[in-house]
């Protein structure tokens, strides 16, 4: 099998790419070139920008893939670009997308959310929040693409590899006494290792089903849970102070409870873990 990945070169991407190869597919990394990545011979690189529409016709010009997972599609604009590039090309694509297109996520379902009827709005997309984007970016593939089209819809991923380090800084804030920011303890939200979210990736590379998938660890957490795991960890007792303006991309961002259901990817056969087995472990991991 050929596939494509677009932004292989950390976190999920490159786990991707890692477990790709090792079930002996032709695998192809599209990135702009600028992280220094060594990977296995057998592992072909493309640079490429993926917000310019001619870099990406230049770039992949003389490909044809199985599969294309694409985690550097934000918006309408990118989803375009798809379109265009991608159409004769790719038996398959998989948009990573994000449990943020949800407006009420508890316990949210794929139905809960339907690019297929949802509006995109005019104009070129300056100002659109991150969950906008990928809303719009779901509708523009679902309503117009010309080849099967499969969303991920992934909550907040962690794990040792994570560059942005939601983990790792609230874990420094606790050790060393800082305050951290939490407007309601009690929210629980879904949660998916790395390891875990692209284990599922590659999953999708054999099956033939296509539409919106939920993917997180089974059992949401609280997030004092989490603080209860730091505390544990650093033997330090975390100093709790609310949070005025809640952060989206935080750890603690949230001001209510965020969870999904993953029940319709648990049917594909594929087995999800248990949040708390790999939670803690990490944060005691990340700890050291």
């Amino acid at each position: 099998m050929r596939a494509l990945i677009l932004g292989g070169t950390r976190f999920v991407g490159k786990r991707l790419v890692y477990l790709l190869a090792e079930q002996g597919h032709h695998v192809t990394v599209g990135s702009r070139g600028r992280a220094s990545v060594s990977f296995p011979d057998n592992i072909q690189r493309v640079t490429l920008d993926r917000t310019s529409i001619e870099s990406m016709k230049k770039g992949l010009a003389n490909g044809e893939w199985d599969i294309v997972y694409d985690q550097l599609c934000f918006s309408a604009d990118d989803a375009a670009t798809a379109l265009d590039v991608f159409s004769g090309k790719t038996g398959r694509y998989v948009l990573c997308s994000s449990a943020a297109v949800y407006t009420n996520p508890i316990d949210a379902v794929e139905e809960q959310f339907d690019p297929n009827i949802f509006t995109v709005s005019k104009g070129d997309g300056a100002g659109r929040s991150y969950a906008e984007g990928k809303r719009e970016a779901e509708a523009v593939l679902f309503q117009r693409a010309s080849f099967p089209v499969v969303a991920v819809r992934f909550p907040i991923i962690l794990g040792p590899d994570d560059y942005t380090k939601r983990l790792r800084v609230q874990i420094q804030r606790i050790a060393n006494n800082e305050p951290v920011h939490i407007e309601n303890p009690d929210a629980e939200i879904s949660l998916i290792s790395s390891t875990e979210a692209a284990a599922f990736l590659e999953c999708l590379s054999s099956i033939p089903d296509t539409g919106p998938f939920n993917a997180c660890s089974d059992g949401p957490v609280a997030l004092k849970t989490i603080v209860r795991f730091i505390e544990h960890a650093t033997g330090r007792t975390a100093v709790v102070r609310p949070q005025v303006d809640a952060d989206p991309f935080s750890l603690f961002g949230k001001p209510r409870s965020a969870t999904i259901d993953n029940g319709k990817a648990r049917k594909l056969g594929f087995q999800f873990q248990q949040t708390r087995d790999w939670l803690q472990p990490l944060v005691q991991d990340t700890r050291k």
